[in-house]
């Protein structure tokens, strides 16, 4: 970059954030370390800190600071905001099921009795408009 505009990135003074959340962002970021939703979140921030804001406002609160953590770290990509502290065990998760067991499974589906497809229920007849066929039970 041009040492003209890097003198002018400079002198410009550092934005204040606009989000009235702003001061509770490591509060924020706790709090959804632990566990809590965004209407979770919302509702503390009523009751404990007198601050009216919907879970939807949190959320998107929490996104634009990710988006603005990866962009500065140069990843770019997208990622989940706050990781839960307490992750499932990958023992009971269902992608650790053995690949025979999985095999198996296919197996068995593709082996269920579908049964035999009913009448149409409609006929089509590129010269007349559609039309539904009559209940036989009539």
């Amino acid at each position: 970059m041009d040492t003209d505009l890097k003198k002018i990135l400079a002198e410009l003074p550092i934005k204040p954030p606009r989000s009235r959340l702003e001061p509770y962002r490591e509060f924020i970021e706790e709090l959804r370390s632990r566990g809590r939703t965004y209407r979770d979140i919302a509702e503390i921030l009523a009751e404990k800190c007198a601050l009216q804001v919907t879970a939807s406002g949190v959320h998107d609160f929490v996104r634009t600071r990710t988006r603005a953590k990866d962009s500065l770290a140069g990843r770019g990509t997208k990622s989940n905001p706050l990781p839960v502290s307490n992750p499932v065990a990958a023992e009971t998760s269902p992608a650790s099921a053995s690949s025979e067991e999985v095999q198996r499974k296919i197996a068995a589906l593709k082996a269920r009795n579908t049964g035999e497809p009913g009448p149409p229920v409609f006929e089509y007849d590129p010269d007349r408009p559609l039309r539904l066929r009559r209940s036989t039970r009539e």
